[in-house]
This record gives structure tokens, C-alpha cells and sequence, in this order.
């Protein structure tokens, strides 16, 4: 268990046990990790009794040592480990069916999160049963004949998202390229453009359900963050 997990896990509640912070502890210990506060937190595997309180105290002073950060709140965690789950499969350290099972697991765990959306419509649009039909592909763009390379592309794109602030039902949302409004008109349509109501903007408001138009956003957010760093 790494370290996002585990903070997710911390932040949701039903998951969490005791245990597992000590486990977390022993396998950085495994990784070569050799700070004092780790050593003491996995030393607890041994206990006869584990005190809950103790581990706690320790688990805090581990993350002060080690500088790491515990998320502030619920949907900024989800993203954080959810973006892990895909690093790690762009690693080569999961495989990309995988990865997929694992965004599906934490997509019905957890009510359907909307930015799970964005791996709930590629699994419907790689399922064979509709290759042949007139339904809604929201990948489209993608060669859906492959469906590993589809995967690893939308999981560089998922990544680049959760690092950004979104709205919060993204991508169930028309954004406007030109001016940045917003909508929340339906988006389960085949129309991926249309009109932005508030600067008139031909074709500028893009669905983003629709694979191109993130793509679009990620270009112009990742040329973005680019031009900052180098001021």
C-alpha cells in the first residue's frame, strides 16, 4: 500500500484500519526507506497489542520526517490515488486491464465519481457489442481496435486531469475554449460543439465527455503551466 492509497483510505474512514499504517511502514522499510520514525511504526508488527493510539502519534511523526502531505479533503484524495493506480500501470508495474478493473472497483465503491466518468465511457466504448452500433463514442478519437494503447492514453490524460483544479462535475460539463464559461447542459449527445452563450464563440463550448476536446483543454492547461515556470 503506497502512501496515496493510504491517505485516501485515512480521509474516507471505511477502509482504514489500524494495521495498516504499520504495513505501510514495513514495506518503505522493504524500499530502503531508513527514517527512525518508519523504523519505529513497523517495529508495532511485533506487538502483542497494538496500541491504535500510539501508531497514530507515530504514523504523524513519519509523515512530518518524510515531509509528505495528507489531502485536506475527500474528491482531492480520490484523484490523488486514482492517479497513482495509473502511474503505476504507465510504469509497467500493472497491467492496463488492470488498472481499468481498479478504476471500476473505486467508480461503483464510491457512487460513480465524475471523474471516473472518463473511464466508465471508455469501457463502454471498447465493448465490442457496440462497435457496430450508432451509440454515443466518446473515444472516438482513438483507435478503439486497440484497446491497451486506448487505455494508456486516456490514463496520461486522467493523470494531467487530477493534477489540475476542475469543475466539479468535469467532465460532465460544456467549457467554452474562448472564455472559459461553463455549462452543465446535457452531455450525453453526440454533439461534441456548439455556440458559447456568454461570448458567442463559434463551436467554442466543447463537451468534455468527448476524448478531443479534453485532449484540447490539456494542451492549452500543460502550455500553460509551461509558460509559468519559465517566468
Amino acid at each position: 500500500m503506497d502512501f496515496t492509497e493510504l491517505a485516501f483510505k485515512r480521509i474516507d474512514g471505511s477502509w482504514i484500519k489500524t494495521l495498516d499504517y504499520v504495513d505501510w511502514a514495513n514495506e518503505l522499510l522493504e524500499g530502503g526507506c531508513d527514517a527512525p520514525s518508519i523504523w519505529e511504526l513497523a517495529v508495532c508488527r511485533w506487538d502483542d497489542y497494538v496500541d491504535s493510539d500510539q501508531v497514530e502519534r507515530l504514523f504523524q511523526s513519519s509523515i512530518n520526517e518524510l515531509r509528505l502531505e495528507l489531502p485536506s479533503d475527500w474528491y482531492s484524495a480520490l484523484c490523488t490515488y486514482s492517479s497513482s493506480i495509473c502511474q503505476k500501470m504507465l510504469q509497467g508495474l500493472l497491467m492496463p486491464w488492470e488498472c481499468v478493473q481498479e478504476m471500476l472497483t473505486i467508480s461503483d465503491d464510491y457512487n460513480e465519481p465524475y471523474i471516473h466518468w472518463i473511464w466508465l465511457d471508455l469501457v463502454n466504448d471498447l465493448d465490442p457489442a457496440k462497435a457496430q452500433t450508432d451509440c454515443i463514442k466518446f473515444n472516438g478519437a482513438l483507435d478503439l481496435n486497440k484497446p491497451e494503447e486506448c487505455i494508456q492514453t486516456v490514463a496520461q490524460q486522467f493523470v494531467f486531469l487530477c493534477s489540475v483544479s476542475l469543475p466539479e462535475r468535469f467532465p460532465w460539463v460544456w467549457r467554452c475554449e474562448m472564455c472559459q464559461a461553463l455549462s452543465e447542459e446535457n452531455t450525453f449527445t453526440q454533439t461534441k460543439t456548439c455556440t458559447c452563450t456568454r461570448c458567442g464563440g463559434i463551436a467554442t463550448m466543447k463537451n468534455m465527455r468527448f476524448f478531443e476536446n479534453r485532449a484540447a483543454l490539456v494542451k492549452s492547461l500543460d502550455g500553460g503551466e509551461k509558460a509559468g515556470a519559465k517566468c
